[in-house]
């Protein structure tokens, strides 16, 4: 081997032994210790293929643009409609609501607007258990209207900016609500104090005198 030959082969030497000391690290142990990865397969790959395989692909074409707006538009006109539809039940039922209220206020103030709150309160209750009883009128104003009961309350109308009539809506609408304790649990009757006892009252039983009357079951 001449001079040359040997200077040519010496590189070549030298890179065999560098290209070995490079794969050195794979085959031992503990660089695979850190990426646990082969030669032939990045790391991120397999997180990828997973996440691709796993997820559905988002559709961004113009026809899915107009579906999506279509269907948007399609539950806001159902949505309308519903609101449309339920307007005028809601506004019905507290219309019929607001009826009932004003129908017992008139009792109340017609019938006890001179005695205590609980007296008055008292006459408000005992419309609320005819009511429930299921004996008399299923309204309130039916009960108020009753022959021989109450009065008729469309042929009474007490001014509506006194201190009175403030105090005989806010009974009537607490004993509508049951949000204040029963001061005749169970009253149907009642009549004033000052007047005798007739042999219908006389056959039920007394619960209590408020103020100027006297409750009977």
């Amino acid at each position: 081997m001449n001079p040359t030959q040997r200077s040519n082969r010496l590189p070549l030497a030298s890179l065999a032994i560098l290209a070995g000391a490079v794969a050195i690290p794979a085959t031992i142990g503990f660089a695979a210790e850190t990426t646990n990865v082969s030669p032939t397969t990045s790391a991120t790959s397999p997180v990828l293929a997973y996440d691709i395989a796993d997820t559905a692909p988002l559709d961004f074409s113009p026809a899915a643009a107009k579906q999506a707006m279509i269907e948007g538009e399609g539950a806001k006109i159902i949505q309308a409609d519903q609101a449309a539809q339920t307007a005028p039940q809601t506004k019905l039922a507290a219309a019929k609501a607001d009826a009932e209220l004003e129908c017992m206020a008139k009792v109340v103030h017609h019938e006890a607007a001179n005695q205590s709150r609980e007296g008055q309160l008292a006459v408000a209750q005992l419309m609320m258990n005819r009511l429930e009883s299921g004996r008399f009128a299923d309204t309130i104003c039916g009960v108020a209207h009753q022959p021989g009961q109450f009065f008729n309350t469309r042929a009474y109308n007490p001014r509506r900016d006194t201190a009175l009539w403030r105090t005989a809506l806010e009974v009537s609408r607490e004993a509508m609500t049951g949000q204040a304790d029963h001061v005749v649990p169970g009253a149907f009757y009642y009549h004033a104090a000052y007047q005798k006892a007739t042999a219908f009252f006389r056959t039920r039983q007394r619960i209590v005198t408020l103020g100027d009357h006297i409750f009977y079951r």
